[in-house]
């Protein structure tokens, strides 16, 4: 084993054990299955992976899968690769974005079989590109792949979709293009826009559960009986006696 491979599969292993790839809904369950895609998608941090996909998806009996979206993109390849596996899966797709479907994200979601998304979502579509570091002729051989990324896998995957014509959707690509839902609708990468909804953090649940525990356990506790503080009614006595002295005092002068 390499070094690169070395540090790939420890990362690989670091990569697994933080997925936030979510799969609801497999073998021997009644009603359509989901998937949930939030994170970042493919590499060696990636939240989602294109194997980890084919796992779940394999395992899926439902005749209705829907997917829902809230990722920046990743890798090309692993978008791809999970794009095909959806496209050929037997089970109808419908793809919601809940929040933003960018780059890899937005290829994942041509898969879809019925695109929705909230009027407050968003896709942003753009050409593949990479980190790279060598000399002259090294980037040069980089530029030139990526070149061919941009005209093969990733322009394909919006074409099928688009409604415009293939030069338009270049562009499109070259500027890095932010689109509003309404946008997606009329270029045809969504097919409805359906009521906004709101992403819920992470941390709510936690706090929920918190919340119940307290209110289960808060009610058990015994009222604790109130405390004398001597040094209060010393305090108070004192006070008292000197009051009952100043009043004997000023009767005096009253004779």
């Amino acid at each position: 084993m390499t070094k690169q491979q070395s540090l790939e599969a420890i990362f690989d292993r670091f990569k697994n054990a933080n997925a936030k790839f979510e799969i609801k809904n497999e073998q021997g369950e009644e009603g359509p299955a989901k998937i949930f895609i939030y994170g970042s998608i493919g590499g060696w941090f990636s939240e989602t992976s294109a194997r980890e996909i084919r796992r779940k998806i394999n395992a899926i009996e439902a005749d209705d899968i829907h997917v829902h979206i809230n990722s920046p993109g990743g890798d090309v390849f692993d978008s791809v690769a999970i794009h095909n596996q959806l496209k050929k899966h037997r089970a109808n797709v419908t793809i919601h974005i809940d929040g933003l479907a960018a780059s890899g994200a937005s290829v994942i979601a041509m898969a879809g079989d019925h695109i929705e998304m909230p009027g407050n979502a968003m896709m942003m579509i753009h050409n593949a590109w990479t980190f790279a570091a060598g000399n002259a002729k090294k980037l040069r051989k980089i530029a030139d792949d990526l070149s061919k990324i941009d005209a093969g896998p990733v322009k394909a995957s919006y074409l099928n979709r688009f409604v415009g014509e293939e030069k338009e959707l270049i562009k499109l690509l070259e500027e890095e293009t932010f689109l509003t839902a309404e946008e997606c609708l009329a270029f045809g990468f969504a097919d409805e826009i359906v009521e906004d909804i709101e992403l819920e953090e992470e941390t709510q649940e936690e706090e929920s559960a918190k919340n119940q525990l307290l209110a289960k356990y808060a009610a058990q506790i015994q009222p604790q009986p109130e405390v004398k503080n001597e040094h209060d009614d010393s305090t108070t006595q004192g006070l008292e006696h000197n009051t009952k002295i100043l009043e004997s005092f000023l009767s005096a002068f009253n004779k």
